[in-house]
């Protein structure tokens, strides 16, 4: 099994700070950063790999060059992997199914999870909405009424959220997430608590009748896994395990050609690669144990042959 780094890609968001900094990050100190898409072969925000050898070498390219290696997958490099550090609210959104997505914008959908990685005390999410019909949607959101249209979920450090298409989601203040996704950036803002955008002076833009034509409505529970360990979440779209070990040799799941994961904390080897805390990486070329040395948390996904 072949193991390659993934240099970040870093995005500005008007949510954004210095948080990630605590991962090891190195970003401008005078920017709101509030994304690292630390793999990604996504053209919004494009990995590329670390060895010297191959600087300038995007994860896509190496991808689409080397498919043989991944098991002779066909299609775009289908997952993306973000950590989240927001100091305001981040909008209130909705993303679209596939079919919906192919239409209209020529992308798959955006099925994505998070992990929560940290967050205050009492921290909340919103997740799902309380409107039993779209009439009574409609005029929730024209009323202005959101605290009573909009659901919220207390979380806590070691949560686990899946966001599926249709799903009203936020993530608030302070709760630092791991985002395990499909790789697409369709989103549709439906509300953004009438924030300006500072280039234009204008109100953000909104996605109201997106927004209406994917929602789910009635809504449904979600899923929702407390203090997530081990396999945490698995599905047509991607699958989470996360590994917490002061050493320990993990067998690699039959059903995939190749893993990628990242270090949340700690530092070791991992088949006698070196990691700490913040860094991620691809594995390919056939699934062999993995050979963890020192103390780490590391989250680990792959998707289904």
């Amino acid at each position: 099994m072949k193991i390659k780094k993934i240099i970040p890609s870093f995005s500005e968001r008007i949510w954004g700070g210095q948080g990630l900094k605590k991962f090891g990050f190195k970003i401008p100190s005078d920017k709101k950063i509030g994304e690292a898409w630390v793999i990604s072969a996504h053209e919004n925000g494009m990995g590329f790999l670390e060895e010297a050898n191959e600087q300038g070498e995007s994860l896509k390219a190496f991808f689409d060059q080397n498919r043989s290696l991944f098991g002779d997958y066909q299609g775009d490099y289908p997952l993306l992997s973000k950590i989240i550090t927001p100091e305001d609210y981040l909008s209130v959104q909705v993303h679209p199914n596939d079919e919906y997505a192919m239409k209209h914008h020529n992308s798959l959908g955006k099925p994505e999870s998070w992990f929560v990685i940290d967050c205050p005390e009492n921290a909340e999410l919103i997740y799902g909405h309380n409107a039993k019909t779209k009439a009574e949607f409609e005029t929730l959101i024209q009323e202005g009424n959101w605290d009573q249209l909009l659901k919220k979920v207390p979380i806590k450090k070691g949560d686990f959220v899946y966001v599926g298409a249709g799903k009203i989601h936020a993530i608030t203040p302070g709760v630092v997430v791991y985002e395990l996704q499909r790789s697409s950036d369709i989103t549709y803002r439906l509300y953004d608590y009438d924030r300006v955008d500072a280039k234009t002076g204008q109100p953000r833009e909104l996605h109201i009748q997106e927004s209406l034509d994917n929602v789910m409505i009635p809504d449904d529970n979600g899923v929702l896994v407390r203090s997530a360990d081990k396999l945490v979440f698995s599905s047509d779209f991607f699958t989470l395990f996360r590994l917490k070990t002061i050493g320990e040799v993990w067998s690699c799941p039959e059903d995939t050609n190749w893993l990628q994961w990242t270090v949340l904390e700690g530092q070791g080897t991992i088949n006698g690669v070196k990691f700490s805390a913040g860094e991620s990486a691809i594995a390919f070329d056939g699934v062999a144990p993995l050979e963890i040395q020192g103390s780490m948390e590391v989250l680990i996904s792959w998707q289904k042959k």
